[in-house]
């Protein structure tokens, strides 16, 4: 393979999508004369571009200095364009530059080279330029631009950390364009932030400081896997590290609506952590936890400890905003907030809720047709339809619910209940390897999505593999015992157990999700088909009766729809409904 070592420049136009939606025709020209003069500058600074795609242009250069310089005046040059210029017409860029070694192929580069260029550009704001450490220490003190050191920054497929400089936008001037952070559009992008500060150090030992600074560094990071808020960078919160802020100052300065703030106390073999979240404009605590561990191995405790506490926050962030979001009667909703109360219906669990909901990401799409949180919450209204037995035309609604996962994976390809959403509806389609596939996706972006646990535990346990698919709904409920949606974890995790010829398991994950949903139609339909196995007839006719008046004709609909990669799966389950006395069959 032929190598080099180049300068690479990788530049992309911010919201692409909402200037072409805005006014095709004009963002079209508009686009066409910027490339023109940015493919000027990088010809006049020695560099030649050996990739594009519509928004986005990919340079080599000879030199590091020319490459920061021509990046600094293709910046310069679109601060003057855009310079009273109306909103709609605006155009900014996000530039990364990385040094780096490269392979040759086919007019091509390829390697990590070129892919931390490339993982430095979304870093950037609006007008802004972010170089990797290789850049900055070829060219500090040799070029006339102040640099901010922004850390260490794990980047996505490259296996080690790398250190990041910032060189601010023109005149350092805020963005005309909300930055865009994880492939979310600008309007999402408006999304309440949460800032978790450093967690003191409670302990006798100073020793102990480099587990509670992990402990909180793992804390952001597994936060921000969750992408449903922005989540303030470690640089920015660990500059309060020893200090006791007023909170509302912290929020003000970090542009946060929650504050995240702790303490972990370590003693002997045992460590506790306090963790409280504040809502910074009342100065109010949302939510507040205690934990009490022991330390056998300290690595395994501060993970432990960061995916319980990514499980319960980022829920309890959604339920608090959802609350806010609710007193509000504001006939100009942005597309956040509209999905915002669309989640709040989906929690309603009816069929006017469920419809009611969609129509609210509908609405969202209007406003922003990529964004990709919109599509997701469609996707889940057609897989509640789906699992509830509202679709008229279940086949249609399945092909809806993987088209609109398609379109949310599409445009956040990282996005866990995106891909949580596509493996449902692989699943209902009976392509259980996709189904599979797309669980273990979702998990892996995500390892404290509970909704991504249980579709790939269900995928599983649908696919034939019940017992392979138990923890799965056990790490669900683990990660997140507070969820409002715990019945639904509870049933997969009965009819799992049931398809495991364990009916009085089954029976007893069924009551408990009763407890916490009473009419949970599904929940007395395995509770009806646990007991028939068991020959506890009665009693199961009376769960299947509560099933029929929960929710006319769910019974005879689920049951008699094959669920199973192997039909007598389905037989199964519908033999111990026909003890409870359900007149029902199976399609041939």
């Amino acid at each position: 393979m032929d190598r080099k070592l180049i300068a690479i420049l990788v530049g992309d136009i911010v919201g692409y999508s909402r200037l072409v939606s805005t006014n095709e025709t004009k963002a079209l020209q508009n686009l066409e004369a910027c490339f023109r003069f940015v493919r000027e500058c990088i010809e006049d600074h020695n560099g030649s571009i050996f990739n594009s795609a519509g928004d986005s242009v990919l340079a080599e250069f000879g030199s590091v200095m020319n490459a920061v310089e021509c990046a600094i005046e293709v910046q310069e040059i679109f601060a003057e364009i855009n310079d009273g210029a109306d909103a709609e017409a605006v155009i900014q860029m996000r530039i990364g530059i990385h040094l780096g070694d490269v392979v040759v192929t086919a007019g091509d580069y390829l390697g990590d080279g070129v892919n931390i260029a490339a993982r430095l550009e979304p870093l950037a704001e609006p007008g802004g330029i972010c170089v990797s450490d290789s850049v900055h220490q070829n060219i500090v003190g040799r070029v006339d631009v102040q640099f901010e050191d922004l850390g260490l920054f794990d980047l996505k497929n490259i296996d080690r950390s790398v250190h990041i400089y910032r060189i601010p936008p023109p005149n350092d001037a805020p963005p005309i364009v909300a930055a865009q952070t994880n492939g979310t559009s600008d309007l999402t992008a408006e999304a309440p932030a949460i800032a978790v500060l450093p967690f003191d150090n409670m302990s006798s030992d100073p020793q102990d400081e480099h587990f509670v600074d992990g402990l909180t560094e793992d804390l952001i990071t597994a936060l921000a896997a969750w992408r449903t808020f922005p989540v303030i960078a470690r640089n920015s919160t660990f500059a309060y590290k020893g200090r006791s802020p007023d909170i509302r100052a912290v929020a003000q300065d970090l542009n946060a609506r929650y504050v995240l703030e702790g303490s972990v106390r370590k003693s002997g073999e045992r460590v506790r952590v306090n963790a409280q979240l504040i809502d910074a404009d009342t100065g109010h605590h949302t939510w507040a936890e205690k934990f009490d561990r022991s330390v056998e191995d300290i690595f395994e405790v501060q993970d432990e400890i960061t995916r319980y506490l990514a499980g319960i926050i980022a829920p309890e962030l959604e339920k608090a905003e959802q609350r806010r979001l609710d007193t509000k009667r504001s006939s100009s909703l942005q597309a956040w907030e509209l999905v915002q109360r669309g989640m709040l219906y989906l929690d309603q669990w009816t069929e006017d809720d469920n419809e009611q909901a969609r129509q609210l990401f509908e609405q969202a799409l209007a406003l922003d047709p990529d964004y990709a949180q919109a599509f997701t919450g469609l996707a889940y209204t057609h897989h509640r339809d789906i699992w509830f037995g509202f679709a008229e035309d279940r086949d249609h609604t399945i092909k809806e619910q993987i088209r609109t996962a398609r379109m949310a994976v599409k445009f956040d390809p990282n996005d866990s209940m995106a891909h949580s959403m596509l493996g449902f509806g692989f699943m209902w389609s009976h392509d259980f390897d996709m189904g599979i596939a797309e669980g273990e996706r979702a998990v892996a972006l995500n390892p404290s999505n509970y909704v991504a646990l249980a579709q790939l535990g269900l995928a599983l346990c649908y696919s034939g593999r019940a017992l392979d698919s138990l923890p799965m709904f056990e790490q669900s409920i683990r990660v997140n015992p507070r969820n409002p949606r715990i019945q639904f974890i509870l049933c997969c995790l009965a009819r799992s157990q049931l398809s495991a010829r364990n009916p009085e398991k089954a029976a007893i994950e069924a009551r408990t999700a009763l407890s916490h949903a009473a009419n949970y139609p599904l929940a007395l339909l395995i509770l009806a088909s646990a007991l028939g196995h068991l020959d506890q007839v009665d009693d199961a006719k009376i769960a299947l009766s509560a099933c029929e008046l929960s929710q006319p004709g769910f019974a005879v609909k689920w049951a008699s729809t094959p669920m199973f990669k192997n039909r007598d799966e389905d037989a199964h389950f519908l033999a111990g409904l026909r003890k409870a006395g359900l007149e029902a069959s199976l399609p041939l």
